[in-house]
């Protein structure tokens, strides 16, 4: 029997793997200046979902743990 993968490990690449594709869709995009806004708003919100996950995954403790939610 095969030992599964790790949850924590599979959904922290899976949140960086889909902030990779949502920066490099949204690079495809011709600049405009009234959208300019809203694709750096989507970067920051893309790559801030992987980032806090691995933070929560790093914590030390159940309170530390909640404390980052």
């Amino acid at each position: 029997m095969m030992d599964s993968p790790d949850y924590n490990t599979i959904f922290a690449f899976k949140t960086k793997q889909l902030a990779i594709m949502i920066i490099k869709e949204f690079s495809k995009i011709p600049h405009n200046e009234a959208f300019s806004v809203i694709r750096k708003q989507i970067f920051r919100s893309s790559t801030s979902m992987a980032a806090n996950y691995r933070a929560i995954c790093r914590a030390r403790s159940k309170a530390e743990r909640f404390s980052k939610d």
